[in-house]
């Protein structure tokens, strides 16, 4: 079974979350198979900071909509936006 790699930008609920934090919590809810392969801060309008995650997801069904479910589950996630996913190679 391949891997795929996806891409997804979490914007927090507000101006005034602690991203470390938040990362800290995302990190831990992961679902079982998603590897954090890397993270980073990016700054939007008006000073608001998003993180940008790439994770690496076993190539199955169903398994982005787990992922996404266990992100907005966190607290402190705003919204989620997908920015990409490819096959791993």
């Amino acid at each position: 079974m391949g891997r795929v790699l996806y891409v997804v930008r979490v914007m927090p609920a507000d101006s005034e979350v602690d991203l470390d934090a938040l990362m800290e919590r995302i990190r831990s809810s992961l679902p079982e198979g998603v590897v954090l392969r890397n993270h980073a801060r990016e700054t939007m309008a008006f000073g608001l900071e998003t993180l940008l995650l790439a994770l690496s997801l076993p190539e199955e069904e169903g398994v982005t909509e787990r992922v996404e479910e266990a992100l907005r589950s966190v607290d402190g996630v705003g919204e989620i936006q997908v920015e990409g996913l490819t096959r791993e190679r």
